[in-house]
């Protein structure tokens, strides 16, 4: 099964809208790279059920972004904030080492 590491990073934005059990399972999976068959043995559930919690999380987590968008205004916030950086002039050190915080801290 191919992992779309998107998944993690929309985890990590809507993942307390998930159930615990089903955040659990797709850490497991993207964060810790855990086979279907370690998760499934550390919850006492068949790898299908894994299988199926995974695709229906992924599912979930799509539908958080499309409506809410939080990751894609992100994105977006990001590149504006970067096309200002690149911007400041050499000698403008506070301010550009100011926004550079702010990046990182968005892109956490």
């Amino acid at each position: 099964m191919a992992k779309d590491l998107n998944v993690s990073r929309l985890c990590d934005i809507y993942g307390m809208l998930l159930t615990e059990h089903r955040r659990e399972i797709v850490r497991e999976f993207y964060d810790y790279d855990l086979s279907l068959a370690e998760i499934a043995e550390n919850f006492g559930i068949t790898r299908q059920a894994v299988l199926c919690n995974i695709k229906q999380a992924e599912s979930k987590l799509a539908e958080y972004e499309s409506t809410l968008g939080i990751a894609r205004k992100t994105d977006k916030l990001t590149a504006e904030l970067r096309s200002v950086l690149d911007g400041l002039p050499v000698d403008a050190a506070d301010a550009r080492s100011r926004l550079q915080r702010i990046i990182d801290g968005l892109q956490r």
